[in-house]
C-alpha cells in the first residue's frame, strides 16, 4: 500500500492574482499577475458565520441536556500574502488609488481576483480588498518584506482550473529590495544627520478600516455586495541612533514634521508626522543610544511621486 503524502509547505505551488472588470466577478481567461516579490508564506482564512443557540428538546428525547445547535448563516473570507518584496505591486489597490498605475490616495475600489494551487488542486478568492499593505525593513541586512492583507466577497472550492484559456503568472525576475534601496532620506527637508539621528530600521505602508456591506438580495453565501471605507492610516515607524541630544527633545514636541525617501522608484513623502509615542531612549555601557519613533497614523500623510 503506498502512503498518502500529506499537504505541507510545498505543496503551495503558486498564488497570483488578477484585477476585475466587475467588483466581485473572476475575469474569464485570466492572464494573471504574481504578487511583486517572492512569496514566502500564503495565508487565507475561510469558514461559516455561525448562529448558536439552545432549544427545548422533545418529551421523547433521551438526552434533554443536549440541546444546542448551529445553524450557517454567513460566510466570512480573508487573506494574507507574505514576500520578499522587488516592487510596488497593488500599491495602487492598497491607496485605492484612480487606477491601477497611479499613486495618489483616493477613495477607487480597485478589484481584484486572487488564485492560488494547493497540491493538485485550485481555488480563487474574488472581490478582493486590501485592509494593510505594510513594508518592513528591520536592519541593515535584511531584505524588505512585505505583508499584504485582506477580504474577500467569496472562495470557490478547490477545483482543477481557474484559468480557462488564459495563463499563469510568470515569476518576477527583478532583484529583492533591501535597506540599500532606500535613498535620499529627508527629515524636515534635511538630512537626518541634521536631525541628530541615524535611521536604522524603516516600516511604512498603509491601513484600510474596512467595512463589507451585506445585501440580502446577494446570491453569495458571504452575503456581500460591497466595502464602506473608514479613516485611512498610514504607518511610518523608524529606529534611530542618535548623534545628539536635540533628536530627544524634537520627539516629544508634538509638531508635524516631513519625512521622505526613496524607494522602489518612487518617493515616499509623509507629511503632518506627529510622533505619537514617549521614545524610550536606551543607554547602556555597550550599544549606540538611540529610539524608536512611531507617527500617529490618522495625522500621517502620504503623497508618492517619481524619484
Amino acid at each position: 500500500m503506498t502512503a498518502v503524502q500529506p499537504l505541507d509547505a510545498r505543496t503551495l505551488k503558486w498564488v497570483e492574482y488578477v484585477d476585475e472588470s466587475a467588483l466581485g466577478t473572476f475575469p474569464t481567461n485570466p492572464t494573471m499577475t504574481a504578487f511583486p516579490g517572492l512569496v514566502t508564506n500564503f495565508n487565507f482564512t475561510s469558514g461559516p458565520e455561525l448562529d448558536k443557540y439552545s432549544y427545548f428538546k422533545s418529551a421523547t428525547d433521551t438526552d434533554p441536556l443536549s440541546s444546542g445547535t448551529a445553524t450557517k448563516s454567513g460566510e466570512t473570507h480573508t487573506w494574507s500574502v507574505e514576500l520578499k518584496m522587488s516592487a510596488l505591486g497593488l500599491l495602487p489597490h492598497a491607496l485605492m488609488a484612480t487606477n491601477t498605475t497611479t499613486y495618489a490616495p483616493g477613495v477607487t475600489h480597485l478589484p481584484f481576483s486572487i488564485g492560488a494551487k494547493i497540491g493538485a488542486d485550485f481555488t480563487t478568492f474574488t472581490g478582493c480588498i486590501i485592509t494593510s499593505w505594510v513594508v518592513d525593513i528591520p536592519d541593515m541586512t535584511s531584505a524588505a518584506t512585505l505583508t499584504i492583507e485582506g477580504m474577500a466577497f467569496n472562495r470557490t472550492d478547490f477545483s482543477t482550473t481557474y484559468v480557462g484559456t488564459g495563463a499563469h503568472a510568470t515569476a518576477p525576475t527583478d532583484a529583492v529590495l533591501t535597506m540599500g534601496s532606500v535613498a535620499n532620506v529627508q527629515y524636515d527637508n534635511a538630512s537626518t544627520e541634521t536631525a541628530d539621528l541615524y535611521m536604522g530600521s524603516l516600516r511604512f505602508g498603509v491601513q484600510n478600516n474596512v467595512t463589507p456591506v451585506l445585501d440580502v438580495g446577494s446570491s453569495l453565501a458571504s452575503k456581500y455586495t460591497n466595502y464602506s471605507l473608514g479613516p485611512r492610516e498610514f504607518v511610518l515607524e523608524v529606529d534611530s541612533v542618535l548623534l545628539g541630544t536635540a533628536a530627544i527633545d524634537d520627539a516629544k514636541d508634538g509638531a508635524a514634521h516631513e519625512f521622505e525617501f526613496d524607494f522602489g522608484g518612487k518617493t515616499f513623502t509623509f507629511t503632518n508626522v506627529i510622533w505619537d509615542n514617549s521614545p524610550s531612549v536606551d543607554c547602556n555601557p555597550e550599544d549606540l543610544i538611540g529610539f524608536s519613533l512611531s507617527a500617529e497614523p490618522t495625522s500621517a500623510r502620504l503623497a508618492i511621486t517619481t524619484a
